[in-house]
């Protein structure tokens, strides 16, 4: 979708509605500069602007906190769907709310993902751990896990660059119907050359009753029967101008 504002607008709230839920499975709103080329890109690969998931549709930024949508920019859509038996038609609507001036602070969402994943067939407890080093300091303001069906439970940690480790979020019964973001209530700051140590654990049993083949092996997949494991970190940057004027 091509937009035709004639100068950069600031984005402080959005909210995605399918027309049919069911078989949605989740929608990745990605901006892309006016002139810049549009591509396909690897879900979890480079963060969203805006995300949908079952349980988690719209958010609200606080004042002074925005988005940004450049003039001129495109806007794509990835939506990935899951048949359930029966046929539908879907229609997306993308809602935003603008800000009514420039904010100080301009939010970003970066991911971490874990596409090599191997889990085993009737395997209650099978863990994967994904770490990466954190290239710049940045100012996490909030924190989103994504596994499907199998998902049972993820766990965010940092290692500082001079050792110790601290629990970011803790989510013990994952639940893929209620995908919740988690806001800190003051902003965390972690120190470039760190390292966020993601752990999932996936239960592939017969126990599991959103199971759909305990007896297969599981890897990376787009749809509901596959599985992943993406960490999502929301954090924020000063707005370029704002910080010459200080």
């Amino acid at each position: 979708m091509l937009t035709d504002f004639a100068e950069d607008r600031w984005v402080n709230a959005y909210e995605i509605q399918p027309t049919d839920r069911s078989v949605v499975h989740h929608v990745i709103v990605q901006v892309h500069e006016k002139g810049a080329r549009v591509r396909e890109r690897g879900e979890g690969s480079e963060g969203y602007w805006a995300a949908y998931v079952p349980g988690n549709t719209h958010h609200a930024y606080p004042t002074g906190f925005a988005k940004k949508l450049p003039a001129g920019a495109t806007v794509s859509f990835q939506i990935h769907y899951t048949p359930n038996g029966r046929a539908t038609r879907d229609q997306l609507r993308l809602g935003l709310h603008f800000a009514r001036e420039a904010p100080r602070y301009i939010v970003h969402t970066a991911a971490v993902a874990h596409p090599r994943l191997n889990i085993p067939p009737h395997e209650a407890r099978h863990v994967e751990v994904k770490e990466q080093t954190v290239p710049f300091g940045m100012n996490v303001t909030g924190l989103m896990a994504h596994m499907h069906v199998r998902g049972r439970a993820f766990k965010f940690e940092v290692v500082q660059p001079g050792g110790g480790t601290e629990v970011l979020l803790d989510i013990p019964r994952y639940d893929f119907n209620w995908q919740l973001r988690y806001d800190y209530t003051q902003p965390k700051f972690l120190p470039a050359g760190s390292r966020v140590r993601l752990t999932a654990v996936f239960d592939n049993s017969a126990g599991n009753p959103a199971n759909p083949n305990p007896d297969k092996s599981v890897r990376w997949g787009p749809q509901t029967h596959d599985e992943m494991m993406i960490g999502y970190f929301e954090y924020f940057t000063p707005r370029k101008d704002d910080v010459a004027m200080e």
